[in-house]
């Protein structure tokens, strides 16, 4: 391999050689016929300025014959060139496609050297028929590369040949630019005769020329008579060689006498001369003794001719056994033939189904590698998809933290709020507790005190009784008697003439009047008009803490209801987050376990050992309490449905903010209400106090 490659390199480097030479050997000439050009319209330039014997006629008579020999010497020359470098063309055409069957043929050795290689790899383990077999194929391409080789030696010869040629077809170009540069300083000195005798030779010159272009012209006919006689040699000396041998010098034959024959008239008669000597064998006896008696009877002398029947029986018997040895050999070498062309055969029937065989794993193993291919194609792209997801993924990963951030400040704040707003609520129930608390002993301590005024009253009208006498007693109690029911009872008696004013939340407001003026007339009417004064007062007090007990304790319900209601709500905040960052850890372990997969889905594709395994990911079901399920998907969907479930989680994310949202609305509403209750309750409060002072103060006013 290496020696034929070097040899290869070789003939490349000389051809390269040859034709940088040629390059430069055309470029010479080219510049030297234009350096011959410029020379020769100089000397036309000079010739037409000279003047003949010093007179200027400018006649120009001769001008046109040195002009016609001249044209006539550059066409016939001009001619040859172009038939030299047409043959130089196709030489190189020749030499070209030479160069391309040398390389092919040498691309052919190697292929053959590889398969040769190949089988002898494959077939190193075989034994029995696979080892004949292989031998056979060996044995095979080893001849086919003998003859190739062969060929190659004969194409590098011919492309010697055909570079010698071209050798001399260069020094025939050479040699005729030689010549040329003669006959044109042939032609300068002629011109300074030819002025000598200007119109006496013109005629002469003329015939001359006529006769130079015949010359040329019979030239070139006997030069292609020549080639076509040397072509005809050549073909007859092979036909010669196929007929007498390759040894037989051709010139002794010329040189012998005209008696001589070829080969195969020369077998025809020694084949006759053979069977004519059989036939003098087969007649025996007989006619020796004939010829024994009339050479007794004419004298011939006997023994000579016995002596040479003997020999030619001698010669004969030789020839037999010559014949026979060569029947024996030739038998022998055909039944060997035989055989060998049975083994070959057979070793060609083996080798052709070997072909065959490995023609159809050739291809087998290019479908296999088509598939491969694609395969490897396909896994790319799914890579790359996979990636893309991944990135997708990772982007999805990082707006879900987010959210879940947002989330987890939005559900701290509002903890916050409703923390601080459990805590206003607790301080405002205690409050309200403490205001009832003080209320309650207030009234308490009224009811006590209006009992005590009672049993001090009843005893002064006694007392005043017993001194003013007893009419007036019954007057004192029938108005004592239904202030003491009225201080009792939380409804009041319908003794009380007064007008009842009418609040906003439907409470009714009593306008007390004068009792009876029996008491005015006692001494002691202004401290009993004082007591009841306080009476009413008492009395409205009562009924403004009634009313402002009854709102606060369904206040208090209110507020309770609430507080329980946004302590669940805080549970199932917290249940809701800590699910949230529970499916955050399972989405990080599960990106982490794509990163893994993608890296190990890579260094598969290089090895070209994943086939038909598709990159999945594992879903796993968090089922949340209340309102959403979030799942994820499963080992066997495509991670384009994952994408779709997540974007369906976010949106049901989003949707449970939104819902969070409002009940804050909701709540805040709630308060604002409730505030609202409060202040519209104060002010009935305030109302029902400022029209009790309206009532007491009317009443002092009238009396």
């Amino acid at each position: 391999m290496e020696s034929d490659e070097r040899v290869n390199e070789n003939l490349r480097l000389q051809f390269k050689a040859l034709q940088e030479q040629q390059q430069k050997r055309l470029q010479r000439l080219m510049e030297r016929k234009k350096e011959k050009e410029q020379e020769e319209q100089q000397q036309r330039e000079g010739y037409s300025s000279t003047d003949a014997f010093g007179v200027e006629d400018q006649l120009h008579l001769l001008q046109p014959d040195s002009g016609s020999t001249s044209d006539i010497g550059k066409r016939l020359l001009e001619d040859e060139n172009d038939q030299l470098h047409d043959q130089i063309r196709e030489l190189k055409d020749e030499n070209g496609r030479l160069h391309k069957l040398t390389q092919e043929k040498a691309f052919e050795i190697r292929h053959l050297r590889k398969k040769v290689e190949e089988g002898k790899l494959a077939l190193a383990g075989t034994a029995g028929l696979a080892g004949d077999v292989a031998a056979t194929k060996i044995v095979e391409l080893s001849k086919k590369n003998r003859e190739l080789t062969a060929e190659l030696e004969s194409e590098r010869t011919k492309v010697k040949q055909l570079t010698n040629r071209v050798k001399g077809v260069e020094k025939e170009l050479q040699n005729l630019a030689v010549n040329y540069t003669g006959k044109e300083s042939g032609h300068v000195h002629t011109r300074t005769q030819m002025d000598d005798g200007a119109l006496a030779e013109s005629p002469e010159l003329k015939a001359l020329q006529e006769k130079l272009t015949a010359k040329n012209l019979k030239m070139t006919e006997y030069r292609n008579q020549i080639q076509a006689m040397k072509q005809e040699l050549k073909v007859a000396q092979k036909v010669l060689i196929n007929e007498v041998g390759e040894e037989v010098n051709i010139s002794q034959l010329a040189a012998s006498s005209g008696s001589w024959r070829g080969r195969a008239q020369q077998i025809l008669v020694l084949q006759g001369r053979v069977r004519e000597l059989e036939s003098q064998l087969g007649q025996g006896k007989s006619p020796v003794s004939e010829l024994s008696l009339e050479e007794e009877m004419m004298g011939v002398s006997v023994p000579k001719r016995v002596a040479a029947q003997e020999k030619n029986l001698f010669r004969i018997r030789t020839l037999e056994k010559d014949r026979k040895e060569a029947l024996e050999k030739i038998t022998a070498e055909y039944e060997a033939l035989k055989k060998d062309n049975e083994d070959l055969k057979k070793k060609l029937e083996a080798s052709k189904a070997r072909n065959t065989v490995l023609s159809n794993e050739v291809k087998m193993l290019k479908m296999q590698m088509a598939t491969i291919l694609d395969k490897g194609k396909h896994d790319d792209e799914l890579i790359d998809a996979l990636l893309g997801q991944q990135k997708n993924m990772q982007e999805v990963l990082t707006r879900l933290s987010q959210h879940e951030q947002n989330n987890n400040d939005s559900q701290q704040m509002l903890n916050m709020q409703l923390n601080s707003e459990a805590q206003k609520q607790g301080s405002l129930v205690t409050q309200l507790k403490h205001m009832l608390a003080e209320r309650e002993a207030k009234v308490k301590e009224l009811e006590d005190e209006i009992k005590q005024l009672t049993l001090k009253n009843h005893y002064r009208k006694e007392s005043s009784g017993k001194i003013l006498g007893v009419q007036e007693f019954p007057s004192v109690l029938k108005s004592e008697k239904p202030s003491l029911d009225r201080s009792q009872s939380e409804s009041g008696d319908q003794s009380w003439s007064g007008s009842r004013a009418v609040s906003k939340l439907g409470h009714e407001l009593i306008q007390t009047q004068s009792p009876n003026g029996n008491i005015g007339a006692s001494p002691r009417s202004s401290e009993v008009r004082v007591l009841q004064a306080q009476v009413t007062e008492y009395r409205t007090l009562c009924q403004a803490a009634e009313v402002e007990r009854d709102r606060l304790m369904e206040l208090v319900s209110v507020l309770q209801r609430r507080a329980e209601e946004s302590n669940e709500k805080l549970m199932a905040a917290e249940k809701k987050l800590q699910e949230e960052r529970r499916r955050c850890v399972f989405l990080e372990r599960q990106a982490e376990k794509l990163k893994m997969d993608t890296a190990k889905n890579v260094v598969g594709t290089q090895k070209l050992s994943a086939r038909g395994q598709t990159l999945t990911v594992s879903r796993h079901s968090v089922n949340f309490s209340g309102k959403t399920d979030v799942s994820f998907a499963p080992a066997d969907l495509p991670l384009e449905t994952q994408i779709e479930e997540l974007r369906t989680q976010l949106a049901i994310q989003l949707d449970e903010n939104e819902a969070i949202k409002t009940s804050l609305k909701s709540t805040l509403k709630t308060k604002e209400d409730d505030l609202k209750l409060y202040h519209e309750m104060m002010g009935e409060v305030k109302q029902i106090f400022i029209q009790a002072l309206r009532q007491h103060k009317q009443d002092r006013n009238g009396h």
